[in-house]
């Protein structure tokens, strides 16, 4: 009887210590790529040998892994802490994450930078992760002050616009936790074994927008600590989606559509939308745009400075090669010198509207940037052809295959429709930072041509006294250096440097 109890005793402690080999627990937790802390709402799991998927609600869960089952439980959590704002700097209003571990009372203050107490507000709040949303009236630095039983808090605020009226506006709730601050477990619909492949991706909801931490695929054998990403903030006008653009590892953002520039106003923007054209196939706009108000094909240095050249105002229409020289010189890329032949030298109005913030790619970098930098999934760009209109697909750094299948990637000499997208699959994929370089044609003279069928954005460097480099791109071939006429008028799409 003793040998058979003791029997049963070694074999099930022989079961368990093999249960908790195999046991695996991952525990989450998210920065920023400045390296500070991030809150998240949520992470997305996916065992993509399995195929099972499964969410996690709150930041700083483990996800408990096993070959019998899944299951999810929350972290044990600080009593109180408080996220950066998000965005900051922000125009009128920012949101600033709060988490409490219990229920409890809390005193918001916003306070300037003279000491003055300009908005406040006293809560009661469940456990949880909550958004408070601060208004300010007058751009400056303020600070929110955060004071619960558990501790205080300050979070600095960088206005840069007018919100009408200082206010700490209302605390949206986005999770709940039950009375012991532990959730639930969950079941995943599967299970696990050592060595399956995982992708993990962490979101944060806040003021409306949804942001996503970069893609985490792995081959999960031990228990760890993941630690998510999330991007820098995208700066106003630009595409959520970080592109390396040289060997050095400098990063740089694209803007939101292509540059057009308003003569009866004399403003620069950006197209609303990224496939959006404004001169149309056969179209003739007059000498110097004579009859057409809205410029976006350009001249080679026509940044609207006068740096030296002849033809330098955005409207030029000229067919004489000597009129563009940067800076007067037949020799000179637009990013030397003083800088002003640069398109991105203007005060872009959706673009943050201050000079000197944005730029034309260079030869060399438009050439990494399709060639050579390297990418979470492999993929760089695919041809494609975005309802009735065709281009080019660029991808982010951390563009993650799951987003979306797409053919011939990375594939310069196949037709435009290898990828037919809708409006519908290109919002999905837009949101995880892809950008779209549309077939605008280019300009000779006053006759616009080859709209929808070859696109052609110009880089920042001379080649010699009557060229410069670009990309262009057709229906069976696309090439990042190649080189055409500077009195051509030419796409410009510019991108905004990460700092």
């Amino acid at each position: 009887m003793r040998k058979s109890f003791l029997l049963t005793a070694l074999m099930l402690a022989l079961a368990w210590s093999i249960y908790a080999q195999q046991t695996v627990n991952v525990k989450f937790t998210a920065t920023t790529e400045t390296g500070g802390y991030s809150p998240f709402t949520s992470v997305v799991v996916t065992d993509l040998t399995q195929g099972w998927t499964t969410t996690l609600i709150y930041p700083d869960t483990v996800l408990i892994l096993s070959p019998n089952n899944v299951g999810v439980e929350e972290w044990q959590r600080q009593d109180f802490r408080t996220g950066p704002a998000f965005p900051n700097p922000f125009n009128d209003m920012t949101c600033v994450p709060l988490e409490l571990s219990e229920a409890s009372e809390v005193t918001l203050n916003v306070i300037r930078l003279d000491g003055k107490v300009v908005a406040t507000r006293d809560l009661y709040l469940n456990p949880g992760v909550h958004h408070v949303s601060v208004r300010l009236s007058t751009p400056g630095m303020a600070f929110l002050s955060v004071t619960t039983p558990y501790g205080h808090s300050i979070v600095r605020l960088v206005c840069m616009g007018h919100g009408g009226v200082d206010e700490v506006k209302g605390v949206a709730s986005v999770a709940h936790v039950s009375e012991d601050g532990v959730t639930a477990r969950g079941e995943a619909p599967g299970v696990f074994e050592s060595g399956d492949m995982m992708r993990y991706e962490a979101f944060l909801s806040a003021g409306g927008t949804t942001l996503h931490s970069a893609v985490v695929e792995q081959e999960q054998y031990d228990s760890e600590t993941v630690t998510l990403v999330f991007p820098a903030e995208a700066p106003e006008g630009a595409i959520d989606g970080l592109f390396t653009i040289n060997d050095e590892g400098g990063k740089a953002y694209f803007s939101k559509g292509n540059l057009q520039y308003d003569k009866t106003t004399g403003v620069w923007s950006f197209m609303d939308h990224q496939y959006d054209l404004e001169e149309t196939l056969g179209q003739d706009v007059g000498e110097d745009y004579a009859d057409q108000n809205i410029v976006s094909l350009f001249g080679w240095s026509t940044s609207g400075f006068d740096h030296g050249a002849h033809c330098y105002q955005p409207w030029s229409t000229s067919t004489i090669y000597n009129d563009y020289y940067a800076y007067g010189n037949d020799q000179f890329s637009l990013n030397v010198e003083s800088g002003q032949a640069e398109w991105g030298f203007n005060a872009i109005s959706n673009g943050g509207n201050a000079e000197n913030q944005w730029r034309t790619l260079t030869t060399e970098e438009w050439n990494y940037v399709f060639d050579t930098r390297t990418t979470s999934s492999g993929i760089r760009f695919a041809k494609a052809k975005l309802g009735n209109l065709n281009g080019v697909i660029l991808l982010p750094d951390d563009w993650s295959g799951s987003y979306f299948s797409l053919n011939y990637p990375n594939t310069t000499n196949v037709y435009y429709d290898c990828n037919i997208i809708t409006m519908e699959q290109w919002t999905t994929i837009e949101q995880h930072g892809a950008v779209f370089l549309p077939a605008a044609g280019y300009r000779l003279g006053t006759e616009v041509i080859n709209t929808g069928i070859s696109g052609h954005y110009w880089s920042s460097s001379r080649y010699n006294e009557s060229r410069a480099h670009c990309l262009s791109l057709f229906d069976s071939g696309l090439y990042p250096q190649a080189i055409d006429f500077i009195f051509n008028g030419f796409s410009v799409r510019l991108v905004h440097v990460a700092e």
